[in-house]
């Protein structure tokens, strides 16, 4: 739009990030990017999503991978978390007992 702010497309539909408008300030820039025409609309920018296998890409990386955990912590229920308290208490007894040397 402007020297500090640009237009911010998903798709809505792949990515969950409707068309609007956002300040420079606040973008995280990655490596990944689409060869396409200025002001380019939606279906446009989704075939070459597609084409060139961004999304694909962007989900092998450590920060996708990162996004995806927490909003999978975010989505736990209080059983789940359990489950995951009895097992970390269980790893931590084995490895508690795997160092504990006999003292000979």
């Amino acid at each position: 739009v402007d020297q500090k702010r640009v237009v911010v497309d998903g798709p809505e539909g792949i990515t969950g990030v409707c068309r609007h408008m956002m300040p420079v300030r606040r973008l995280s820039l990655t490596d990944f990017k689409c060869s396409l025409a200025r002001g380019a609309r939606e279906k446009s920018l989704k075939t070459a999503l597609e084409k060139e296998e961004v999304m694909k890409r962007w989900s092998e990386t450590a920060w996708a991978k990162k996004v995806a955990a927490k909003a999978a912590r975010a989505n736990m229920t209080d059983f789940d978390r359990f489950k995951v308290m009895q097992a970390k208490r269980k790893r931590s007894a084995e490895v508690k007992k795997a160092l504990k040397k006999p003292s000979k």
